[in-house]
């Protein structure tokens, strides 16, 4: 599920779409390249949640031939307990269904 991300980089804002999100990071596809090690603000809101704005720092950056998109990983830091917390009932929520799927009891052939 792409979501729209705002992110603040170097005093300009511009919007970018999320992919995996965890407690302690997410992937952002933008037709911008950020550079690795660069802090910046993103701003989101947590399915479920609130409307957040934390700080990252870009850990990856990914760009495939021919692709128009490259693909950021970054890293959040000082997260406060309750917005990981939301983050976590998000993940967690979406991985349920597809982790009890794979440990149900298998029916015996008759």
């Amino acid at each position: 599920m792409k979501r729209k991300v705002g992110i603040l980089c170097d005093g300009t804002y511009f919007v970018a779409d999320s992919g995996e999100i965890g407690e302690g990071g997410m992937a952002i596809s933008t037709e911008y390249v950020l550079t690795e090690g660069h802090d910046l603000v993103v701003s989101f809101q947590v399915p479920g949640g609130e409307f957040v704005f934390l700080r990252a720092t870009v850990r990856s950056t990914q760009k495939k031939e021919g692709d128009t998109a490259v693909t950021h990983g970054l890293s959040f830091s000082e997260v406060e307990f309750s917005i990981k917390r939301q983050i976590r009932s998000f993940v967690s929520a979406r991985t349920l269904p597809t982790v009890a799927q794979s440990t149900a009891p298998k029916k015996k052939a008759a």
